[in-house]
């Protein structure tokens, strides 16, 4: 099975001796990734500015108001899901960490955009 027919025939599953792979094209990914939503809670703090808490990730980032809060929740998704990849042995292996799987390969091969769509927000007010 070559790489072409992995990106326009199907997807490839090749078993090596004690080594299992299995080689999916991105468009394959995403939608097998289609139900991890990124849920944010919104929260205005005393002095007017909205911090923002991503619950699967566990991240934290405030901004003057919600716009920035969540341009500043991508950008900060992003730079999570790069340092995770590129530490994959470690991060990956750690319990409070492997549930983070699904949501940084998602991160990895989505645009901005489709970041965005797929963050759900929630008021933090009690």
């Amino acid at each position: 099975m070559t790489l072409d027919s992995v990106v326009h025939d199907r997807p490839a599953f090749i078993n090596r001796t004690h080594d299992k792979v299995a080689m999916f094209n991105t468009d394959l990914l995403l939608s097998l990734l289609m139900d991890c939503k990124y849920h944010v809670t919104l929260e205005q703090e005393d002095d007017d500015s909205i911090t923002g808490f991503v619950e699967e990730l566990s991240l934290v980032e405030n901004a003057p108001d919600t716009e920035q809060c969540l341009d500043t929740i991508v950008e900060s998704m992003k730079d999570y899901a790069l340092d995770y990849y590129s530490q994959f042995n470690y991060w990956s292996m750690a319990p409070n960490r492997v549930g983070h799987i699904p949501y940084v390969l998602k991160l990895l091969i989505s645009s901005d955009e489709m970041i965005r769509e797929d963050i759900i927000c929630r008021d933090g007010r009690s």
